[in-house]
């Protein structure tokens, strides 16, 4: 017994019409390309923008933590002299 193995017929006209399916997928594609990329370039400016804000106000509160580092330290070094002062 000789067992047929399932075939199918393709035309040109079916790859025609597949290739052109494709060609119109493809020209939607590319007319949404160049406002994605302008979208994506207005974020990344947006989000660099946001990052240099953060980061100088990070900066600034850095700067007062060790301001207050500063002052704790002194004041706690200087607080056993003022003690023996006041001490009658």
């Amino acid at each position: 017994m000789s067992e047929q193995e399932p075939s199918m017929r393709v035309t040109l006209r079916d790859v025609y019409a597949l290739v052109m399916d494709m060609r119109s997928q493809l020209e939607k594609l590319n007319q949404n390309l160049p406002t994605t990329a302008q979208k994506l370039e207005e974020h990344e400016r947006e989000t660099k923008e946001e990052l240099v804000n953060i980061n100088d106000r990070l900066r600034k509160v850095e700067m007062r933590v060790w301001q207050i580092m500063a002052i704790a330290g002194f004041v706690s070094a200087a607080m056993p002299l003022i003690v023996r002062f006041i001490e009658p």
